[in-house]
């Protein structure tokens, strides 16, 4: 048993970070089960929410996001909304353009794994 990083995104109409989180967990479950121990953002307990951080994709972000994985607790995540141009951009890639009342959300953590 262990533990190892992860990240993911979820991008849709949802009404907050709560509902994302809760659409990533039944998505991780339908792919991987319901094993406490597959992998993946199921295997936390909920997760909080960052609202001071670098420009998400920028060298300092990708480092920010390995320095709150050192020492975080396994099992609460961090996340952060994208916002502005990181959002339009999101919304492009994944076919979105043009719709309103889209929210996209990246999180990261710890997931506990049998490996």
């Amino acid at each position: 048993m262990g533990a190892f990083d992860a990240r993911d995104y979820a991008i849709g109409k949802f009404k907050n970070a709560k509902e994302a989180y809760n659409h990533l967990v039944k998505k991780a479950i339908w792919r991987k089960g319901n094993d406490g121990y597959n992998g993946t953002i199921s295997t936390s307990s909920g997760f909080k929410m960052i609202t001071k951080h670098p420009r998400y994709g920028t060298k300092k972000f990708w480092k920010f996001v390995d320095d709150t994985m050192e020492g975080s607790k396994w099992d609460l995540w961090n996340c952060i909304e994208f916002k502005g141009a990181t959002l339009k951009k999101a919304k492009e890639e994944e076919g979105y353009k043009g719709k309103k009342n889209i929210k996209a959300f990246f999180f990261w953590g710890l997931a506990a794994s049998w490996n």
